[in-house]
């Protein structure tokens, strides 16, 4: 491939992405393999020709170390609706908003926690490449900008996050990811002053709070709930739909376990820190919801924040419901299907395990019968327990081989 430019390898990357997305969300091979590995290539190639300014010569530190401290990190469990109040937010002109999930505290810093600084930067670059290349699994695609954009938004991105690490190296990647991001989005080098603060999402970063305020003292936080019925059905249909099993007791204990840190999280950092958003509330009234949330994260009100996007792109809602996906708008119609998902025992099950711990969110669940529910799927707990030992050692060796196929991939 001695004539292959760096369009080419964009363009295989761009052919990869419509292909994966036909098969969303299963991950059907060769498609997949073949993803990670150009993704991959195309994330070294642009650190090999990145012209990054030598250390020392800060030309917007104060810039770019104010945005980096103002983190909002958007949490709570996996299908309550976290996405889409990312999606709400990305359009905000006060705001950069990282695509996609970055693991951050659950993944990356342990990964790349023994290496040197120049090689975690390096890490830092693949990690968001992937992520701005595909931030979910669906369109769109290239949350960083158009690829055949002038200037190119992902060689500014990589040119940008390597000279902030060496110009900063106590500073954390994730905050000088963000901008980064803002700076290939706007062409302002270091970040615009325009930017109040920047937004993450990652599920689980609520068990995370004391290791983020360790690095980010005025990290602020959304915490999504969600009726954890709604929540355990749309797991188990998409889990279906990549051919895997739910363990709904898992599930449910995981649900529980989200809603016991949002209440921790609450009292330690009180409201004005740690704002509560029910999903239920956001999709009935949403302009009544988000306005609070603006209000939370101290930015004016705009439209923009009633219409999901990626990159300022209209975006696809990550529904598991295929017919119910909608593109740049809230998708509010009926929230009790879960009733088609789970049959009487699986969500007695779950509304058992859970009703306690939901209630003071105003989850109102039957709570009857719990320990004859947990009995009922005592059985089938001893079945999934192997299938769940495999799995986890299968994430953990694709954790450690170092390649982009790690635990944390969009999608």
């Amino acid at each position: 491939m001695g004539g292959d430019t760096l369009l080419d390898a964009y363009r295989r990357v761009d052919r990869l992405l419509e292909a994966r997305a036909r098969d969303y969300p299963r991950r059907t091979e060769p498609t997949w393999s073949e993803l990670l590995a150009e993704v991959e290539a195309l994330a070294a190639r642009l650190r090999a020709q990145a012209d990054v300014v030598p250390a020392g010569h800060d030309r917007d530190g104060p810039v770019a170390a104010a945005l980096a401290d103002t983190p909002i990190f958007v949490v709570g469990h996996r299908k309550t609706g976290t996405t889409l109040v990312l999606d709400l937010l990305d359009g905000h002109p006060q705001l950069v908003c990282l695509p996609g999930e970055s693991n951050h505290f659950l993944h990356f810093l342990p990964r790349v926690a023994a290496l040197d600084p120049a090689a975690r930067a390096a890490q830092a670059q693949a990690w968001w490449l992937l992520r701005l290349v595909t931030p979910s699994g669906l369109p769109p695609f290239w949350a960083a900008g158009p690829f055949d954009a002038e200037p190119d938004p992902y060689a500014v991105f990589t040119r940008e996050l390597l000279r902030l690490a060496a110009e900063l190296p106590q500073r954390d990647l994730l905050g000088l990811a963000a901008v980064a991001l803002d700076a290939a989005r706007s062409g302002t080098s270091g970040g615009s002053p325009a930017r109040r603060a920047w937004v993450e999402k990652t599920p689980g970063h609520e068990h995370c709070l004391e290791r983020i305020l360790r690095v980010y003292p005025r990290a602020r936080f959304v915490h999504v709930l969600r009726d954890p019925r709604s929540v355990a059905a749309a797991i188990a249909r998409l889990d279906r739909a990549a051919g895997q099993e739910t363990d709904l007791l898992d599930v449910a204990l995981g649900i529980r376990r989200s809603f016991a840190a949002a209440r921790r999280n609450r009292r330690i950092l009180g409201e004005r820190r740690y704002h509560l958003l029910r999903y239920e509330d956001l999709v009935a009234r949403p302009q009544e919801a988000m306005r609070r949330v603006a209000g939370f994260a101290d930015i004016g009100w705009s439209p923009s924040l009633l219409v999901p996007t990626v990159g300022g792109v209209e975006a696809t809602s990550n529904s598991a419901w295929p017919g119910r996906r909608v593109t740049g708008a809230i998708e509010a119609r009926q929230l009790e299907l879960w009733r088609q998902e789970l049959d009487e025992r699986a969500a007695a099950l779950v509304s058992a395990v859970t009703a306690r711990a939901a209630r003071p969110f105003g989850y109102r669940l039957p709570a009857g019968g719990r320990m004859r529910a947990l009995a009922r799927v005592g059985a089938r707990r001893a079945r999934y327990e192997l299938g769940t030992r495999r799995r986890g050692l299968a994430r953990a060796i694709g954790a450690a081989g170092g390649g982009t196929a790690a635990r944390g991939f969009p999608g």
